[in-house]
């Protein structure tokens, strides 16, 4: 190739490019240029095919994962659902607990003032 581009050219006619220069040599020896050309593909065929086999089993690796996920996904938030009605349910017993606590102290306010009424009724008429 270098002896090509490197000729005198004769007078009246064009320095050949570099491209025509690589597209005669290639030309010139096209059976084993071919085979150069065919073992460089299959090479990266063969590389293209096995980098795409490992991008399938990572994407399949990925789909499991993302499934597993889903799945824990789904169970977390049944179990956050059955916390947050026992949680709702102890609120509501909660409340309802302190509504009776409320009521047993006015009604035990309401009958020690009949009782002091009574003790009173009682002494004023011991008297």
């Amino acid at each position: 190739m270098e002896a090509l581009k490197a000729a005198v050219v004769p007078d009246g006619e064009e320095q050949m490019s570099s491209a025509q220069v690589v597209a005669k040599v290639l030309t010139k020896d096209s059976s084993m240029t071919n085979t150069f050309l065919k073992n460089a593909a299959s090479s990266t065929e063969r590389d293209l095919r096995e980098q795409l086999e490992a991008e399938r089993q990572a994407k399949a690796a990925l789909e499991e994962q993302l499934a597993t996920l889903k799945k824990k996904s789904e169970v977390t938030e049944k179990n956050l659902a059955k916390a947050q009605r026992q949680l709702d349910e102890t609120t509501k017993t909660a409340e309802e607990t302190q509504r009776r606590l409320e009521q047993t102290e006015k009604t035990t306010q309401e009958n020690n003032i009949i009782l002091r009424h009574f003790l009173s009724f009682n002494v004023l008429t011991m008297i």
